[in-house]
């Protein structure tokens, strides 16, 4: 009985043929992958060596069957080898001992006449591909290094002649004169910024030393100065020799020089004196001149007022702003406006050409202006006047006829001890309360006002730390039912706890915080503070009004702001009375008016602030759900007057108001007389100083709510 064997076309008889079964076979592989991962690293886990060695194994099983073993077959198992990494110094030695001894082995010892032959032939041909496998992973790798060394060798050649390249673009475009010189001084090479210095051409220079162009009788100073470079007494040579022109006429410069790295010469750097001074005074004017207009800049000015100030003649100092230079600027362009600001910068050094003046540029469309004054020097008035004149006349920029005014900050009779800075600050802010009445306007520095505006500015700028420290709180100003006197309701405001102020009114703060971005937060914060206080404080019924600003009203999260805040603490929009200011819903946009209806469809209360008795603010009140109003301060001052004309419209407008379910409100009352006038007139509602007493406005809402009489009406 005979089968077929898997390769070479023979037969052998069954049982003959080594490892016939899987399990020897697999441990064989086993012991093969154990031995020869002993002997070098393996990229491959130990399960996967196994498989592969064991795949080797099958096809070296294969090849030994038969009287002519497949070599070829062999030979490709000792490549596979090697392609698997088994390249220790053993690895070889291993697999032949592990191959021969279960290659050598057959099933049936009978018929084993032939099989060391074909299993020594088997292994040879093994070796062989196993070590040609080698060879020729050497010799690719030796050929892949020495492409990679030949790369870099030229990457390398190509890196220095583009950094040669650099360096010639240096040297031969330098501004300073450079020289490459043996260490006697020839020259070896130069550059044409070094033969302009010299004042010679390129054929009188080569040939020469350094030193030939030297004065005398700085010559060997120079030399021996070279020495020391050669010889490490001195890291690098600076010194300024006098050299000597083709005509004669001698010229000092800056020499420095250094030491070649081969030390076989010098590298030396030559600049005319002449010109780094004109260099400098070139830059020192752009420092402290504006680059648009050629005036001098603040910088210069700070430094010129400075050394006026030492002066004995008094001087004026006038801070200018162009009004209107902003409109020429977006509505024509940049350049024109550029061109505009030249043209005044030229007019107002034209003014003060006959006085002992300096005019600056500060920045867009701000100027300064110091004078020196002298027995011929016009009065404030009378400059300004010739200043406004000179810059109305028109001046035609891309045929459009363009002009402009300007405002004006002054100190005259400059003190002697203040410092520039503050000068110039005091002149600014004179300028600003000049340019907040109208164009074309001056005003004179104030000492009374000016330190008014420092310390309100400063409270603005000190706000968001006072809010961070819990210096900014609450207050609550009884509602109060003019009838009976019985308090119906609460104001909530803003309260500033100053520590070194005191208490601070509103008005010093919150006009100048409505320019910053911290009022809408200010705005949500008391709404909510308000609310809550007056909910836990058992006011749930009791009306809560709370004023805002123009931008908290432009802020298009305020409904949802403030709908948030009633959803959180308690849902009564009705019992919550926003004061809008009447005269800013006169001009405003659309977003204040959308805000204002928002409000309104959500119940909320909207009450008209600051109320007078114009047409424009009756007719508010058919545009927008209104609620209440509360009637302006200037009525209440004119409340005893019962002559008045302006009282006599007032009560018309009450009748008027109440026809149309409006509550009418009666603020800032200070007196009896004042409440019990507006309560014949037909207010409802009063609140102010009258109430609070001197305490003020009270920090706690519970103190308020549950009624009681407010106690100055009490009896009247």
């Amino acid at each position: 009985m005979t089968r077929p064997l898997p390769s070479g076309g023979q037969e052998r008889p069954a049982g003959t043929q080594p490892l016939a079964s899987r399990r020897e076979r697999v441990k064989v592989a086993r012991k093969w992958a154990y031995l020869v991962s002993s002997t070098t690293y393996l990229p491959l886990s130990h399960d996967q060596i196994e498989r592969e060695l064991l795949g080797l194994l099958d096809r070296l099983l294969e090849a030994v069957a038969g009287d002519r073993p497949a070599t070829e077959s062999a030979a490709e198992v000792g490549a596979e080898l090697v392609r698997l990494h088994c390249v220790g110094k053993t690895s070889l030695q291993c697999t032949v001992d592990v191959l021969a001894a279960a290659l050598l082995a057959p099933a049936d010892s009978g018929s084993a006449d032939r099989l060391p032959e074909r299993v020594a032939r088997l292994l040879g041909a093994l070796a062989s591909g196993y070590v040609e496998a080698i060879r020729s992973a050497a010799v690719e790798q030796r050929d892949t290094s020495d492409q990679a060394l030949l790369n870099a060798v030229r990457e390398s050649q190509r890196e220095w002649r583009a950094s040669e390249a650099q360096l010639d673009e240096i040297f031969l475009g330098s501004p300073s004169g450079i020289a490459v010189t043996g260490l006697e001084g020839q020259l070896i090479r130069t550059n044409l910024a070094l033969h302009r210095i010299l004042d010679r051409a390129s054929s009188e220079v080569d040939g020469g030393t350094l030193f030939d162009f030297v004065q005398e009788a700085d010559r060997q100073l120079l030399k021996d100065g070279y020495r020391d470079l050669r010889d490490g007494k001195i890291d690098r040579l600076r010194s300024r020799p006098r050299f000597v022109t083709k005509d004669g006429d001698p010229f000092q410069a800056t020499l420095i020089a250094s030491l070649l790295r081969d030390s076989h010469g010098y590298v030396t750097i030559v600049t005319d004196d002449a010109e780094l001074a004109l260099l400098q005074n070139q830059l020192r004017h752009q420092l402290l001149h504006d680059m648009l207009t050629g005036l001098p800049n603040r910088q210069f000015f700070s430094t010129h007022l400075e050394h006026v100030l030492h002066l004995p003649n008094p001087a004026t100092l006038y801070h200018v702003d162009l009004d209107g230079l902003s409109l020429v600027t977006d509505g024509l362009g940049r350049k024109a406006g550029d061109s505009l600001l030249r043209t005044a910068a030229d007019r107002l050094r034209s003014v003060v050409a006959g006085e002992n003046a300096m005019v600056a540029r500060f920045e867009s469309g701000k100027f300064g202006i110091l004078i020196e004054k002298s027995a011929s020097t016009p009065d404030i008035v009378t400059m300004i006047e010739r200043i406004n004149e000179t810059l109305s006349e028109p001046v035609y920029i891309d045929g459009k006829g363009l002009a402009v005014t300007a405002s004006f900050g002054v100190v005259e009779d400059l003190p002697r001890n203040v410092e520039p800075a503050e000068l110039l600050r005091s002149a600014d802010l004179a300028m600003r309360r000049a340019k907040s009445k109208g164009p074309g306007r001056w005003e004179r520095y104030d000492p009374v006002w000016d330190n008014r505006t420092r310390e309100s500015i400063g409270l603005v700028a000190a706000m968001p730390g006072a809010w961070e420290n819990g210096e900014l709180g609450i207050g609550y100003e009884p509602l109060v039912r003019l009838a009976d006197g019985e308090i119906v309701g609460a104001e909530a405001r803003l309260r500033w706890e100053h520590p070194e102020l005191g208490l601070l009114p509103k008005e010093r703060y919150l006009e100048l915080a409505e320019r910053t971005a911290l009022i809408g937060a200010l705005g949500a914060w008391l709404v909510k503070r308000g609310w809550t206080d007056k909910v836990a404080g058992g006011g749930a019924g009791m009306p809560l009004l709370v004023p805002l600003t123009p931008n908290q009203l432009a802020d298009p999260r305020l409904a949802g702001t403030i709908r948030g805040i009633l959803d959180s603490v308690a849902p009564a929009p009705d019992r919550l009375w926003l004061g809008l200011p009447a005269g800013a819903l006169l001009v405003a946009g659309h977003e204040i008016v959308d805000n204002t209806r928002l409000l309104a469809d959500l119940g909320i209360a909207v009450v008209l602030h600051n109320f007078g008795v114009t047409p424009g603010e009756l007719a508010l009140l058919e545009d927008l759900p209104v609620h209440a109003i509360r009637l302006d301060s200037r009525l209440m001052w004119q409340a005893v007057d019962k002559e008045s004309m302006v009282l006599a419209g007032a009560k018309t407008m009450i009748a008027l108001v109440r026809q149309a379910g409006i509550t009418v409100l009666a603020g800032d009352l200070e007196t009896s007389a004042q409440a019990r006038w507006w309560q014949r007139a037909g207010a409802e509602l009063g609140m102010g100083p009258l109430f609070t007493g001197d305490e003020g406005p009270a920090t706690d809402i519970g103190s308020l709510i549950g009624g009681g009489r407010a106690g100055p009406l009490q009896g009247r």
